[in-house]
């Protein structure tokens, strides 16, 4: 309870950072800018799937690719070492510096040294030890951590940096990022001339030629692999490839999605220490560049994971730091606090687990909002989601999630619950729509009213059957959703039912922790569409949608014989050419579209709510990508209300600025969000389901 308690004043105080909440949000403004530009000049999809392909490969002959790449290692004159664990490697690197007589050491960026700990215990066995890559200087001289994995200093602005360079070097250094970095370079020369010791990570190991794969740009790497007499680099097990041409594959999956750019300035291929065969072909070891080079491996619980037909895919991580870019969490709190210890972001989370303990990565599971920009994002595709998903159901869940999920799981829990809630709810009702709280936390702050409403009896019906799941947010808030659906697909002559037999999706059950729950809701949604047997399954929440395709035929191999038929309200309206003949308007109605982050990330949908809405009249908007999400994200939003509300405030910032008061979404979560959030501002907002505003439209068409 302390330790939460602990984290609540961290995230608060992260929010209320309007230096770091700067900093996130330059960086990755700039970074999507230059991602976005560049995806139209280069075969991304064919880019991430190759790389893909690659480590999947790789990642089946671990053990055998290290050993062969120790075998070409030592044949090109290079000493090779394996070790398990952060102590022994923090051993050996301090035996060579012993033996070498070293004083000052330099260092490139190396996310394996901070995994070890290494500065430190160079340091208090007496070594300088100075980092030449920029942003890991900044964060040395500010004795912090990386705040994420290519751009250590990303937490600190332009103006923090020039206060600590102004204090480290006693004189008035101005936030003028050319000026800085002429600093930096004049300060650096003089330790890569004077070092004894170059230390370096390595982003891919070459088995085939025992060669070393360095991906940089600001020529640091180069320099302190070079000119000190003894190179030492760190490479952990699941970097190793095959071939040069796997390298060459995960290289331009690697640098678009780290940096923006093609390629990066420097990729240095090392094999062995420099030598040359000038003189009669005589082989001499150590010419310009060192002479010696010792690769040290390390483990830290990767091969076992590897193993893993699941957690393995955890180690295809390019390390490019991308997919933190694109997180709103990250870009939010930022990677000093969600992340581990030393990895950052929702990848971070999963590389804790590895690299220290399940115990280590638990308390961070909950700051993931499952939203899939990682997952899509990911040049290798991890679905980093799903594998925090596994892992909170692994936890030991507290008595309120247990209880919650046990309400979801019980449909006759639920509807008790929400009787009680309409009739507790009747005192603090706005117009019968809005619940305006008077005290608490959420004092002042409006909510959707529940509302108990069965649906109209179609009557007889002929044409093919549909399934409609409507879920719960449908079932308790929005009924007017089921009835618009419902209008919708009479209309074009389907056979729509609505069972009563139906169930949560299970997707609250699952982010509390409890999956064996999220399987009885799957036999039990199964069932029911068994003895219904629907031609098509038809939802209008994406999350339920993603549910019922993807996590129920993992939980219940019949599952899998519903894929095919399962749609989301759009996707089948726009798959069936399903438009309805409305007389056209000279003037359109501008109406703001809100994308809800499953409807893009994980059913892969983007046009088809635009096509509905231009058929019905309108002229659709949005605020253009990176799309904000709106904050709701089901459990999340209760388990982190503060950082909700940060992503919500984020996103009304945007529709205000579009000026327009009618709104559109494919998510009840979103509405929802939406209409408590809004609900305050002095426009008067009109939000709606997509279903909804077909419906309005047809009735329109029939009162003509």
């Amino acid at each position: 309870m302390f330790s939460q308690r602990k984290q609540k004043k961290k995230v608060k105080k992260a929010l209320q950072d309007t230096n770091l909440q700067q900093a996130l949000d330059r960086a990755s403004s700039r970074h999507f800018k230059n991602y976005n530009s560049l995806k139209k000049d280069i075969p991304w999809e064919e880019y991430k799937k190759n790389a893909q392909a690659v480590r999947k490969e790789c990642m089946k002959q671990l053990p055998q690719l290290i050993q062969r790449f120790k075998e070409e290692a030592t044949k090109s004159g290079a000493c090779v070492y394996q070790t398990s664990t952060p102590q022994e490697a923090q051993s050996l690197i301090e035996k060579i510096a012993r033996q070498k007589n070293a004083k000052l050491i330099v260092k490139s960026k190396s996310m394996v040294s901070e995994e070890i700990d290494l500065n430190s215990f160079l340091e208090k066995k007496g070594y300088k030890v100075v980092e030449t890559d920029l942003g890991e200087w900044i964060i040395q001289l500010a004795k912090e951590k990386p705040s994420h994995i290519t751009a250590p200093a990303l937490h600190k602005t332009r103006e923090e940096v020039a206060e600590l360079f102004s204090r480290h070097l006693g004189k008035t250094v101005h936030p003028e990022p050319k000026e800085m970095v002429k600093i930096a370079r004049e300060e650096m020369r003089k330790h890569f001339f004077e070092a004894d010791i170059g230390i370096s990570g390595a982003n891919l190991a070459v088995a085939e030629s025992g060669t070393l794969v360095i991906v940089s740009n600001e020529g640091n790497a180069r320099l302190a692999t070079s000119l000190p007499p003894v190179h030492i680099a760190l490479v952990t097990t699941e970097k190793f490839v095959e071939t040069l041409e796997q390298a060459v594959t995960l290289i331009k999956a690697l640098v678009p999605a780290s940096s923006g750019f093609k390629l990066t300035s420097y990729v240095s291929f090392i094999t062995g220490p420099s030598r040359t065969t000038d003189i009669e072909k005589e082989l001499v070891i150590g010419v310009h560049g060192p002479q010696e080079l010792h690769v040290i491996i390390l483990d830290n619980g990767r091969l076992k994971i590897s193993k893993d037909k699941e957690l393995d895919k955890i180690l295809y991580c390019l390390k490019c730091g991308g997919c933190m870019l694109i997180c709103p969490i990250f870009q939010s709190l930022g990677g000093h606090l969600f992340g581990g210890p030393v990895y950052p972001g929702g990848i971070g989370v999963l590389l804790t687990l590895i690299t220290q303990s399940f115990k280590a990565s638990s308390s961070l599971l909950d700051f993931c909002a499952d939203c899939k920009k990682c997952e899509e994002f990911c040049p290798v595709g991890i679905p980093t989601g799903d594998l925090i998903l596994k892992l909170k159901c692994k936890k030991t869940p507290k008595l309120w999630e247990r209880t919650l999920s046990n309400i979801f799981k019980r449909r006759s829990l639920a509807e008790r619950g929400a009787k009680i809630l309409s009739i507790l709810q009747k005192p603090l009702q706005k117009n019968g729509n809005l619940v305006e709280i008077p005290f608490g936390r959420a004092k002042g702050r409006s909510f959707p009213a529940v509302h108990l409403k069965k649906s109209r009896a179609l009557g007889e019906q002929k044409g093919e059957k549909i399934y409609f799941f409507q879920g719960c947010l449908v079932n308790f808030f929005f009924p007017e959703i089921q009835e618009s659906v419902l209008t919708n697909l009479s209309h074009f002559g389907y056979q729509v039912v609505s069972p009563a037999d139906q169930g949560c999706c299970g997707a609250p059950s699952l982010h509390l922790g409890r999956e064996k729950d999220t399987r009885k809701l799957a036999q039990k949604n199964l069932d029911s569409f068994e003895k219904e047997s629907p031609d098509y399954i038809l939802t209008v929440c994406p999350t339920g949608n993603s549910i019922l395709k993807k996590t129920y035929p993992e939980l219940e191999p019949r599952a899998s014989l519903w894929i095919d038929k399962i749609f989301d309200f759009s996707e089948f309206m726009v798959k069936k050419d399903l438009f309805p003949e409305i007389k056209k308007s000279a003037k359109k109605e501008e109406v703001f579209y809100h994308y809800p982050c499953h409807y893009l990330n994980s059913l892969k949908l983007k046009d088809e709510p635009k096509k509905i809405l231009k058929a019905l009249g309108f002229s659709p908007k949005d605020e253009g990508e990176p799309f904000a999400c709106c904050g709701f994200c089901g459990v999340f939003s209760l388990k982190n209300p503060e950082i909700s509300a940060r992503l919500v405030e984020k996103k009304k910032k945007n529709i205000l600025k579009s000026k327009t008061s009618l709104i559109a979404t494919d998510c009840p979560g979103c509405l929802f969000q939406l209409k408590a959030n809004l609900a305050k501002e002095s426009k008067d907002f009109k939000i709606f389901h997509t279903a909804e505003l077909y419906a309005k439209a047809l009735k329109r068409m029939k009162e003509r």
